[in-house]
């Protein structure tokens, strides 16, 4: 579903009187948190796992790495290096491929990449906490119940890096 496909969706699913108030998508943002707590340990990881199985010639490794080589097989370290390393650009390429739609009753939310539409009433997502960054981004984190076959638990949702524009539509489409 492209963003042509979004809307059509929502226009034929429209509730009586409902009315699209914005559209738009998530800013992408590379030097968050994610890149400080993830990426750099696992460049590091990556650097100390291949330092440890190849060894520095001439180079004694250090009483504390002898100990990290022999306690951890180099590779569950390569693995966890692995994962630090992919799974943050995964992360930003699912929410570049992320729409909302705002109405004057709910928001949606469509991940393009899977085909997955949910959507909450506004009153839930104005009750949210809301997380405002130095750069005029905003996150809103809120708990929402998953439904399904065999299951019925509490979750949390988020909409992540939403713009101003995002936080005007919701307050105008609150009234």
């Amino acid at each position: 579903m492209d963003k042509a496909g979004l809307r059509s969706w929502v226009e034929q699913n429209k509730q009586a009187g409902e009315e699209i108030v914005w559209a738009g998508s998530p800013k992408l943002v590379f030097m968050r948190g994610l890149f400080f707590t993830r990426v750099l340990p696992g460049l590091a990881l990556f650097g100390l796992a291949t330092w440890f199985h190849y060894g520095a010639p001439g180079i004694p490794l250090p009483d504390w790495a002898m100990f990290l080589t022999e306690a951890f097989p180099k590779e569950v370290v390569w693995l966890l290096a692995a994962l630090l390393l992919v799974v943050p650009p995964l992360r930003s390429y699912m929410l570049r491929h992320t729409r909302y739609i705002i109405t004057n009753r709910r928001v949606i939310k469509a991940r393009i990449f899977t085909n997955r539409v949910r959507q909450w009433p506004l009153e839930v997502v104005a009750k949210a906490r809301r997380i405002d960054y130095s750069d005029g981004l905003s996150t809103y984190l809120f708990e929402d119940w998953e439904d399904g076959p065999h299951r019925h638990e509490r979750i949390s949702r988020g909409i992540y890096f939403v713009t101003r524009d995002f936080n005007e539509a919701l307050q105008k489409a609150r009234g």
